[in-house]
C-alpha cells in the first residue's frame, strides 16, 4: 500500500488513480498521520454496497464476536481526539 502526502497526491493524482484502478490501495497522510485512503470504485462497490444496514452489520458483528472481552481504555484508545471531536459521554 503506497504512502502519500495530500501535496504529492495533488501532484500525482492521476498515477494514484490508475494505481488505484489496478488495485493498490492509497493512503493519504496528513503531517504524518493517516487522513484517507483512495481505492477504486470496485473495490469500494465490494466493501460498501452490500445493501447491509447498520442494524444488519451490529447483529452479524455480535454473532461472530459478541463474546469479546473490551476495556473501557481499549474503547477509548479508539476515538478521535482531535480537539474538533471532543465528546462527553457523561
Amino acid at each position: 500500500m503506497e504512502i502519500s502526502t495530500i501535496a504529492q497526491a495533488k501532484n500525482h493524482l492521476p498515477k494514484l488513480i490508475h494505481a488505484a484502478e489496478a488495485g493498490e490501495d492509497i493512503r493519504i497522510s496528513r503531517h504524518g498521520k493517516l487522513v484517507a485512503v483512495l481505492i477504486s470504485a470496485e473495490r469500494y462497490q465490494q466493501r460498501f454496497a452490500t445493501n447491509v444496514g447498520v442494524f444488519q452489520a451490529m447483529q452479524q458483528w455480535r454473532e461472530n464476536f459478541g463474546d469479546v472481552e473490551l476495556s473501557d481504555a481499549e474503547v477509548d484508545s479508539w476515538r478521535d481526539s482531535s480537539p474538533a471531536r471532543e465528546n462527553a459521554w457523561d
